[in-house]
């Protein structure tokens, strides 16, 4: 019996780490973008590395403001916050910059635990 106690507490904690897990994940991510980085990497010319800090901006603006949005609403938030982010960096930079772009912010949601 005391076996089977310990098992269904371990088991309990697990779970309520693992969901735990997931809310803190949005609010810690620093949604801040750096962008002499990104510029570098992905090659851009002044004039799009202008019009990439806007959307940037942006992006940031409407992640931070999903992470504080309620529980219930924070991933349709985050879904739409990306989706816009990816709609205007097609609209600006080239299909090799853009396939870049994209492999970098997956690569960086993964890492920080932000999953659709």
């Amino acid at each position: 019996m005391k076996k089977v106690v310990c098992t269904i507490v371990a088991v309990l904690s697990i779970s309520a780490a693992s969901f735990a897990k997931d809310a803190v994940s949005y609010a810690s991510w620093n949604f801040d973008v750096n962008m002499n980085q990104l510029s570098h990497y992905l090659q851009l010319s002044s004039g799009q590395a202008d019009e990439v800090s806007d959307i940037c901006v942006h992006f940031t603006d409407q992640m931070r403001s999903a992470s504080f949005s309620s529980q219930k609403n924070r991933k349709e938030k985050f879904q739409k916050a990306v989706y816009a982010n990816l709609k205007l960096m097609k609209s600006t930079l080239t299909e090799e910059q853009y396939r870049k772009y994209v492999r970098l912010l997956n690569v960086t949601m993964q890492n920080n635990g932000v999953t659709f």
